[in-house]
């Protein structure tokens, strides 16, 4: 998918706060692109005609999730946490 960008999101959220968006980050949508994003590293797998597979790991490799992401369908995660936390979200975007 020529032109096209993976955009992940980052928001804080806590119990008895708003969600607030901390930062976003773009890189291009091509097989092995990495981006460390808020201390995690987010790493293309696959890029399929409409979809991508984006490994969401520790800075050491640890694998925590694989996420897929379609085109008008943003994927997001937040990780398990009871009282505070961060929440990603991504999304295939295209950019001219």
């Amino acid at each position: 998918m020529k032109n096209y960008k993976i955009k992940i999101i980052v928001y804080f959220w806590a119990v008895g706060k708003r969600t607030r968006r901390v930062s976003a980050c773009k890189i291009p949508l091509c097989q092995g692109q990495k981006a460390i994003v808020n201390n995690m590293l987010f790493v293309v797998d696959k890029v399929e005609q409409d979809c991508a597979t984006v490994f969401y790991c520790r800075q050491d490799g640890t694998l925590l999730k694989t996420l897929q992401v379609a085109k008008g369908k943003p994927a997001s995660h937040r990780p398990r946490s009871m009282d505070a936390g961060y929440e990603y979200t991504l999304k295939i975007t295209r950019f001219f």
